[in-house]
C-alpha cells in the first residue's frame, strides 16, 4: 500500500503527517469495555496529500481480521476504515495527532494557522463534533488508559504549546478540552513532537529552537497508580526509622478470595498515627493480624473492623508499649444477632503496659 502523506516543516527539518495509536478491535464497538477490546489493536491516521483528506487505517492479519498487538505480525497489513472528512482543507493542516477514547471512537487533533482543533465523537449528537479553536501549536494526544492500563476514569489528554512556544498546556476530554491547564514554561521557544507511553508513565518529547535537531525537551508525567484487581497477596509496610508515621489504610473487598498476611512494623521513635484495616470477607476465613507496639512514644488507636458473614473470628493480639500511654483498644462482637449466632469468637489478648497510664 502506497501512501502520500503531507510533509510539514519542523524547525529546520520536515516531518510526515502520520500518527499511530492504540485502538479498539472495531471502531465504535466497546464490547465488554476491557483494555484489550478498546486498546489492543494498532491504528494509523494520515493526511493524504494526493487525495487531500484524512485517512484512517487499522492493522489486519493475512486473513483481513484485526491484528492484535503482541501477536506475530507476519502477514500484517493496513486496511482503510472510512471516516468523515475534516472541515478544513487538508493542505492547511499540520501536526496531526491521533487517539481513541472510551467510546471506541477516534480522536483527531491538528494545528491550523496558529490554532489547535480537535474532532471527537459526541454520543449525544451521535456524530463527530469539532472542539476549539484555541491559540496554540504542536498538538499531541495521549489516552491515559494506555498508560495506567485502567479503563475506568481514564481520559484523552491534549497537550500543545502556546503560540509563542514558551508554555506547555494540557486540555482534558471530560472538560470538552475547554480549560487550558498550564504544565510547564520554557526560557526559549520549544517544539513538541510526540507523546511516548511508558509503563505507568508517559513522556512528552521535543526540542528547543537553539538546537532543533536534538531531543532537548523531555517531560515525564507522575507515576500512575497500580490498581490491584486480582488476588491480594502479602503486604509488608515497614515503618520509618524516625519522624511521623501517617495513617495507613488498606481497603479490600475480597469476594471469594483469601486474605493474605499483613505485617505492620512500628517506627523506632516518633508518633505512630492511626492504622485502619477494613475488610469485607464474604465467605472467607480471617487470618492472623499482628500489631506490634512502638518501643517508645504514644500508641494511638488501632481499629480492626470485620464483617465475617458466617465465618469464625481468628486471633488478634495487641501488644502494649513498654513505656508511654496506651490510649485505647476496642473489640466489639455481637453474637446474639443473625448471622452471628452460629459463629464462634476466637481469642483476644490485651496486654497491659508495664508503665505509664492505661486509658
Amino acid at each position: 500500500m502506497r501512501l502520500n502523506p503531507y510533509v510539514n516543516r519542523r524547525g529546520k527539518g520536515y516531518f510526515a503527517e502520520v500518527a499511530l495509536a492504540r485502538g479498539p478491535r472495531v471502531m465504535g464497538a466497546t464490547g465488554g469495555g476491557t483494555f484489550v477490546e478498546l486498546f489492543g489493536y494498532a491504528w494509523m491516521a494520515v493526511l493524504d496529500k494526493a487525495e487531500r483528506r484524512l485517512r484512517l487505517f487499522q492493522a489486519v492479519d493475512a486473513s483481513g481480521a484485526p491484528w492484535p498487538l503482541g501477536t506475530d505480525p507476519a502477514g500484517a497489513d493496513w486496511a482503510e476504515v472510512p471516516v468523515p472528512d475534516l472541515p478544513h482543507p487538508v493542505r492547511e493542516l499540520r501536526h496531526l495527532a491521533l487517539a481513541f477514547d472510551q467510546a471506541a471512537h477516534h480522536v483527531a487533533a491538528y494545528e491550523r494557522k496558529g490554532e489547535v482543533w480537535v474532532r471527537q465523537w459526541d454520543p449525544l449528537a451521535g456524530d463527530y463534533v469539532m472542539r476549539g479553536p484555541w491559540p496554540g501549536v504542536d498538538p499531541v494526544l495521549v489516552m491515559d488508559a494506555t498508560v495506567g492500563y485502567h479503563v475506568p476514569d481514564s481520559d484523552v489528554l491534549l497537550f500543545h504549546l502556546t503560540t509563542d512556544r514558551k508554555t506547555l498546556v494540557m486540555r482534558v476530554q471530560r472538560e470538552l478540552y475547554g480549560t487550558a491547564h498550564q504544565v510547564e514554561t520554557f526560557a526559549e521557544e520549544a517544539m513538541l513532537d510526540q507523546g511516548v507511553v511508558l509503563p505507568y508513565q508517559f513522556e512528552l518529547l521535543g526540542s528547543f529552537a537553539s538546537d532543533p535537531d536534538r531531543t532537548g525537551l523531555a517531560l515525564r508525567s507522575d507515576l500512575y497508580p497500580i490498581l490491584a484487581e486480582d488476588g491480594l497477596g502479602t503486604a509488608s509496610l515497614a515503618a520509618p526509622s524516625s519522624g511521623v508515621y501517617w495513617p495507613v489504610v488498606v481497603v479490600r473487598h475480597l469476594g471469594a478470595d483469601s486474605l493474605g498476611v499483613a505485617n505492620l512494623s512500628p517506627p523506632a521513635s516518633g508518633v505512630y498515627m492511626p492504622l485502619v484495616v477494613v475488610e469485607d470477607l464474604g465467605t472467607d476465613t480471617l487470618g492472623t493480624a499482628n500489631l506490634a507496639a512502638p518501643a517508645s512514644g504514644t500508641y494511638h488507636p488501632v481499629i480492626v473492623v470485620q464483617n465475617l458473614g458466617t465465618d469464625a473470628l481468628g486471633t488478634a493480639q495487641l501488644t502494649a508499649p513498654t513505656a508511654g500511654s496506651y490510649a485505647l483498644a476496642v473489640v466489639v462482637v455481637d453474637l446474639t444477632q443473625a448471622p452471628y449466632g452460629v459463629d464462634s469468637l476466637g481469642t483476644a489478648q490485651l496486654a497491659a503496659p508495664t508503665g505509664g497510664s492505661y486509658g
